[in-house]
């Protein structure tokens, strides 16, 4: 049993905070190349255009600042301020706010993927229930970590979290992992040791037992075996070793950016479930001040919490 204290804002920062660092590195798929580049951490690596030259990778952040979010952490953070603004999450009221935030004239800059562009699309159209489109990415899970913190324990539960997930994605690949992944982290927020909710959640997915079974150490090894891009099937397995195989919200971390491709769609998850297991103060200072507005981030999050 986990006393650390405030688990649910450590949920919510240990995500966002995680995103940030991982940006540097974000859809390189040459674990090499970015074990290479890093100096000391791989950790908030400076944006540079030059590490993704000669191998397989895909350079998508060139608008976007060091200690910037990427698209998943910009999600997240939107529905925090939709929450905070409506005391609890209000779907149409969310939609509406993120047409105006990604749409075309929103104040977001820069890469908009699949899901987030048909779900505009359908929001514009006034395709609201739902407004996701079929896709079993990680866009789903990227506002979980706030729904969960905010909703676990209620009623409703479980009803927030598909309400939320069907904004941007409308699948039953994306159902299935992102409920897995909503009770994993209400459970570790409840006091359930990592390894424990990490072996429960594991009882309803193959892939995710197969993740905690093998006898490989390495996971950035093991991402061979899972695939490094942004399908659920794929991230979640990997996260799940991740995790198995580190003891500290730091080395988590940096073990999912090493493993390398959706690193930053993996680093919602991961980050997510180990700042709630270790807490807020396991998390490195230095990479919070490294995150751009974390100080307002972090009032956020306690506001939508109280």
């Amino acid at each position: 049993m986990t006393t650390l204290p405030n688990p649910k804002t450590a949920a919510i920062m240990g995500a966002l905070v995680a995103d940030a660092a991982t940006l540097g590195h974000h859809w390189n798929y040459d674990p090499a190349r970015i074990a290479d580049v890093s100096s000391k951490t791989p950790a908030f690596t400076p944006i540079d255009a030059k590490n993704f030259e000669g191998v397989p990778a895909y350079f998508a952040h060139a608008a976007k600042q060091d200690g910037d979010l990427s698209q998943y952490g910009e999600v997240l953070s939107l529905a925090m301020r939709s929450i905070a603004a409506n005391n609890g999450f209000d779907v149409t009221l969310y939609q509406d706010a993120f047409a105006a935030h990604f749409g075309m004239g929103g104040s977001f800059y820069g890469y908009i993927d699949r899901p987030t562009r048909g779900t505009v699309d359908n929001i514009l159209a006034d395709k609201r229930t739902p407004s996701g489109i079929d896709d079993d990415q990680h866009p789903a899970i990227a506002t979980l970590p706030t729904i969960v913190a905010r909703y676990h324990g209620a009623t409703d539960f479980h009803a927030q979290v598909k309400r939320a997930v069907h904004v941007t994605n409308v699948n039953e690949g994306a159902d299935h992992y992102t409920l897995i992944f909503a009770n994993m982290l209400a459970d570790v927020l409840s006091g359930t040791s990592l390894p424990d909710a990490l072996q429960n959640a594991a009882t309803r997915d193959p892939l995710l037992q197969a993740a905690l079974n093998t006898p490989k150490q390495d996971s950035v090894a093991y991402g061979e075996i899972t695939g490094r891009p942004c399908h659920l099937n794929q991230g979640m397995p990997l996260a799940f070793h991740i995790l198995s195989h580190t003891t500290s919200y730091q080395n988590a971390i940096n073990a999912n950016i090493l493993a390398g491709g959706d690193n930053c769609g993996r680093a919602i998850m991961v980050g997510a479930l180990a700042g709630a297991a270790y807490g807020i103060d396991a998390i490195p200072v230095e990479w919070v001040l490294a995150t751009n507005n974390a100080s307002s981030l972090l009032t956020l999050s306690k506001n939508i919490l109280n």
